[in-house]
C-alpha cells in the first residue's frame, strides 16, 4: 500500500445504503447463503500461511529490482498449481523495464464482471535489498490465491477475474495499465474489490477490520453501487466470520485506477499502516495474524461469491 494520510474510520451500518445507481446493477446471492458457507469452510488455513511465507521468502520484491521476473513466475507457479490458466498482462516502467500483471479469467467473456486484485510487490526503507512485505502484500496475495481456488470450479451469474497486479508500490504502476484496458475495452466490469495488507495483529484482539468503499473521489456517480457492495461484505462478514467491521473511504492503493475510470470499487484493509513493521525490512511473515487472515480469506471468497451470483 502506498503511503497516505491517515485514515478516517466509522461504523458501517445500515443507513450508508444510497438510492440506486445508474451503473451495473449489484447481485447478491442471499438465497445460497448455505452454499456460501460450505464455500468459506473450504478455506484453508495451512495453505495461507505457505503462501505468506512462499512469496515472503524472496529478499526483496521491488518491481523495479533485475530479480523481480522470478516473483512474477512464483505468482503463475502459485495459481497454475491449482490448474488456473494464466496471462501476463504487460505495461512499461519508468526505467524502461517491462513488468507484469498476472491474471487469471477472460475479460471478453461477455458475462458481467467482478475483478478482484491483490498487488504482489512490495517496498521497505532498503527495497532494493531487503523488503520482505509479509503482510504488505503477501497476505492480500495468499487470499486471492485461496479464493481463486475455491471459486474457480463455480460457474457463476458474473465471471469472477482475479489479478495480481506489480508496480503498486511504484505509484499504482499496474493496476493503472488494467484500468486503462478495462475502460478502453468496456469492460462489464460491476464491482473492483481489492485486498492491501490483510493479517496484521492488532493490539487489541477485537480491533476490526475494515471494510473500504468509495466516497466520492473522481466519479461520485458510483458511490451508491460501492455502498451497497460494501454494506453486503459488512452483512456477510457477520454471517461467516468472527470479525468485526468498520468502513472508510477508499484510499492510496490499487482499487483508485478503477475508481477515477468510473468502476464501482471496495476494498479489505487491517489497519495494518499504522503498524512499527509498515514499509520497513520487519515485515515478516512472523508478524502476522495468521487466524485474523484466515476470517479475512473467508469474507472474501464469501463477497465474491454474493457478487459473482450463484446458479
Amino acid at each position: 500500500m502506498v503511503p497516505a494520510p491517515t485514515r478516517r474510520v466509522v461504523l458501517l451500518g445500515a443507513g450508508l445504503l444510497g438510492a440506486g445507481a445508474t451503473f451495473l446493477r449489484p447481485t447478491f446471492a442471499h438465497a445460497q447463503a448455505a452454499s456460501i458457507a460450505d464455500l468459506v469452510d473450504q478455506v484453508r488455513p495451512q495453505t495461507l500461511r505457505q503462501h505468506v511465507f512462499g512469496l515472503s521468502a524472496f529478499p526483496t520484491r521491488w518491481t523495479d529490482h533485475p530479480d523481480f521476473p522470478a516473483v512474477e513466475q512464483w505468482i503463475v507457479d502459485a495459481f497454475g498449481a491449482d490448474g488456473a490458466e494464466t496471462t501476463r498482462q504487460p505495461y512499461a516502467m519508468p526505467s524502461g523495464k517491462t513488468r507484469h500483471n498476472i491474471v487469471v479469467g477472460d475479460p471478453s467473456d461477455p458475462r458481467e464482471m467482478v475483478l478482484v486484485g491483490a498487488h504482489f510487490d512490495s517496498i521497505s526503507q532498503t527495497p532494493a535489498q531487503d523488503a520482505p512485505g509479509a503482510n504488505d502484500n503477501a497476505t492480500g496475495i495468499a487470499a486471492l490465491l485461496e479464493a481463486q481456488r475455491i471459486l474457480a470450479p463455480l460457474n457463476l451469474d458474473r465471471q469472477i477475474v482475479f489479478v495480481a497486479f506489480s508496480g503498486e508500490e511504484q505509484g499504482l504502476l499496474g493496476s493503472r495499465a488494467t484500468a486503462a484496458i478495462a475502460a478502453q475495452e468496456a469492460w462489464p466490469l460491476a464491482l473492483m474489490l481489492n485486498l492491501d495488507m490483510l493479517g496484521f495483529r492488532p493490539p487489541q484482539p477485537d480491533a476490526p477490520m475494515v471494510i473500504e468503499f468509495d466516497q466520492g473521489n473522481v466519479v461520485p456517480a458510483n458511490d451508491a453501487q460501492a455502498r451497497a457492495f460494501g454494506h453486503e461484505a459488512a452483512r456477510l462478514a457477520a454471517a461467516h466470520t468472527t470479525l468485526n467491521t468498520t468502513h472508510t473511504d477508499i484510499w492510496a492503493s490499487d482499487y483508485m485506477p478503477f475508481e477515477a475510470r468510473g468502476f464501482p470499487c471496495i476494498g479489505f484493509y487491517d489497519g495494518g499502516a499504522e503498524s512499527a513493521f509498515y514499509h520497513t525490512s520487519s515485515d515478516s511473515p512472523d508478524h502476522v495474524d495468521y487466524q485474523r487472515l484466515e476470517q479475512v480469506t473467508r469474507l472474501v471468497v464469501a463477497t465474491l461469491a454474493s457478487a459473482g451470483g450463484l446458479t
